[in-house]
């Protein structure tokens, strides 16, 4: 049945039935892209195919959806007709850099050059050249602060939003979540005071994504947790949730 799905999904949707697909096609057609490259939602992500040669994506790339890359636009279609028929192109190198995010719905418009280890936030509409290192949203996408000011304000926020997520977790299933249940914030709980084998799978995986798993695992050999044990970590964060 699964593949049956799967090949209905392939025949509908052609090379946007999958990540590897839609990747391997910008390939094909002549898009200069680097390295993994995620695309969670390619059936509803549209990257302008109509000038392979104007478009280059490097590696670490991931893009939510529906994410809309374009290197032209149709704006002759007006021109054309104001005056009275002369014919003006409008197509422009698009790039975008390494060890980059774009969220949910960013428009990437024509002629853009997105730097190296920057976050495009949800909806931008995203043209001119962002500089490296930074964080931009907003229409026009607009800097909101440096990659490093970013690093920070997450970094003081994780113990803040495990409390919320034992918060509404309780609230929700009636019952105190696991450890897999915080596998974004693992880190607290979990380091050099740990065997790796004695993590959920859950919390395993994140090790994997985005091609550096060596980096993170020495990351982790290293890191002295903020809790020594789950027990510890869940102790405290739910007398915080009840003081709150």
């Amino acid at each position: 049945m699964n593949f049956f799905r799967l090949i209905v999904r392939r025949v509908a949707l052609g090379h946007r039935a999958s990540q590897e697909l839609y990747i391997k096609y910008l390939k094909k057609i002549g898009v200069r892209i680097g390295n993994h490259i995620e695309i969670f939602t390619p059936a509803s992500t549209f990257i302008d195919n109509t000038n392979p040669h104007l478009l280059q994506i490097g590696s670490y790339v991931s893009m939510t959806g529906p994410v809309t890359i374009l290197t032209h636009d149709y704006s002759v279609s007006v021109t054309k007709k104001w005056t009275h028929g002369e014919i003006l192109g409008c197509q422009k190198k698009t790039i975008i850099g390494n060890n980059v995010f774009i969220g949910w719905g960013a428009c990437i418009l024509p002629g853009t050059v997105i730097g190296d280890n920057t976050i495009i936030g949800a909806h931008a509409v995203v043209s001119g050249e962002l500089e490296s290192n930074a964080v931009y949203g907003g229409n026009p996408a607009k800097k909101i602060c440096s990659i490093n000011e970013y690093y920070k304000k997450r970094k003081s926020n994780q113990l803040i939003e495990a409390v919320q997520v034992y918060k509404n977790y309780v609230e929700v299933f009636h019952k105190e979540p696991s450890e897999e249940i915080f596998h974004e914030y693992f880190y607290l709980f979990a380091g050099n005071n740990t065997e790796l084998d004695s993590l959920p799978r859950e919390i395993v995986n994140k090790f994997y994504d985005h091609g550096n798993y060596e980096e993170s695992l020495d990351y982790f050999k290293s890191h002295s947790p903020k809790f020594s044990s789950f027990n510890e970590f869940i102790d405290y964060i739910k007398k915080e949730a009840e003081r709150k």
